[in-house]
């Protein structure tokens, strides 16, 4: 009877030990997956902090390049209002210059070359001959301004100094061309008094 009991003891005490080792294994197991996931969970809390701060940086370089897109489609809805502007005063200019050409300044280019030849005189020279040599000047002029870097920096960078001085210049050589073409009658007919006297 004692030596059953002894036996009952010990293999209760046997299996007590086998449990107790499951146990053990299995606290050992779960906390190197406790360790591992721990460690996972770091790393991928540090990669997310990364990823919010790159996309902080680049909302705010968004905003940048937003900021800048805007500024320059101002520019470019300015540009083009000016460009318009200009574009219609260069077609007013245009048929102002034909105009004049044609109803004032030809007519009086022949009658008064008549006039001169009738009184053995020279032609005067035609318009035309003095825009082109004025142009040719021009061209000459910048050229010689291009190859010694003499052209200021400021008129060439800066679209509303070009359309003020484009625009400037229409309207000179206009006024320009009108008090010649009003001027030639009166002079030709002082040169023909002197002539004639």
């Amino acid at each position: 009877m004692a030596s059953n009991l002894s036996e009952q003891s010990f293999t209760q005490q046997i299996d007590a030990l086998k449990q107790l080792q499951e146990q053990t294994q299995q606290l050992l197991n779960c906390k190197s997956t406790l360790l591992q996931t721990t460690e996972l969970l770091e790393n991928k809390t540090n990669i997310l902090d990364e990823l919010k701060a790159e996309r902080h940086a680049r909302l705010k370089e968004k905003r940048l390049l937003l900021d800048m897109i805007q500024g320059v489609q101002r520019d470019i809805e300015s540009i083009t209002e000016m460009e318009d502007a200009l574009g219609r005063e260069c077609a007013d200019l245009q048929k102002n210059v034909q105009r004049i050409r044609n109803e004032e300044y030809e007519p009086l280019q022949e009658s008064v070359n008549t006039l001169r030849i009738g009184k053995g005189l020279i032609k005067i020279a035609h318009v035309q001959q003095e825009m082109e040599a004025q142009m040719a000047q021009k061209l000459k002029e910048r050229r010689e301004n291009w190859q010694q870097g003499a052209s200021s920096p400021s008129s060439s960078s800066s679209p509303l100094g070009s359309i003020d001085q484009v625009s400037t210049t229409a309207t000179t050589t206009s006024t320009t061309s009108r008090r010649r073409a009003t001027n030639a009658p009166s002079s030709n007919s002082n040169r023909s008094k002197k002539r004639r006297q």
